[in-house]
């Protein structure tokens, strides 16, 4: 047997152990106006999270947008990807890409939690992703962010109820990364902003909605871990 059909076959498992284990999965996939690095730029970008359960593979996460490249799309790029001028018109370019919606990602392991953090809290954004609340902070200070808990494909904030003090909380962006210490967990009023309000240390605020309580929120408070 050729070495490269091992190396194949040994990925493979690997692959399946992992999945079985419980690992989630990403799969990444770029499209490009060609193969040439020096000249060529980055279409679109797509990341999917899977998790091996019950015997199949189930979505939990995703990322998907487009990226203006600045020229015109040669039409043989077109013709294999689909993608033409106009889809890309008004979307951001390889510089800031990744700077004016998606702000970073959150990870709580307690809770098996791994999701992409996007600027705003709408319906829309919270369809598929953790929502920055405009209002507060986006590293330093106050950082709130809002997801669903349930009724939705991505509810990320389904299990933060099992939080408690001294569970960990990591929160990367592009200014770098931070670990907090859950510090208190409460319901508050849904009128109540003053959890949102700007601190002097470095803490995230998570708001969710409470099940048969349309007019109370869960809110979970972490501090930085102390360096």
């Amino acid at each position: 047997m050729r070495k490269s059909t091992i190396d194949y076959i040994d990925t493979v498992t690997l692959f399946m152990e992992r999945a079985i284990a419980g690992e989630p999965m990403i799969f990444f996939d770029l499209e490009t106006t060609g193969l040439k690095r020096s000249f060529n730029r980055i279409l679109s970008c797509s990341a999917v999270k899977y998790r091996y359960n019950a015997g199949k593979f189930e979505e939990i996460g995703k990322l998907d947008f487009f990226m203006n490249p600045g020229f015109h799309i040669p039409a043989e790029a077109s013709e294999v990807n689909g993608i033409t001028d106009e889809m890309v018109k008004d979307a951001p370019d390889e510089d800031d890409g990744f700077e004016e919606d998606l702000i970073g990602s959150l990870k709580i392991e307690k809770i098996n939690l791994n999701g992409t953090v996007k600027e705003g809290s709408t319906n829309e954004i919270l369809r598929d992703y953790i929502g920055h609340i405009e209002e507060t902070a986006k590293y330093d200070g106050n950082v709130g962010l809002a997801a669903h808990n349930r009724g939705n494909k991505y509810s990320y904030f389904a299990r933060i109820n099992e939080l408690e003090p001294g569970d960990e909380i990591v929160y990367t962006t592009k200014y770098g990364e931070r670990k907090y210490i859950v510090d208190t967990k409460k319901e508050i009023l849904e009128t109540d902003w003053s959890n949102l309000e700007g601190t002097s240390d470095n803490r995230l605020t998570l708001i969710t909605c409470i099940k048969n309580k349309v007019n109370q929120r869960l809110c979970v408070q972490a501090v930085q871990e102390n360096i």
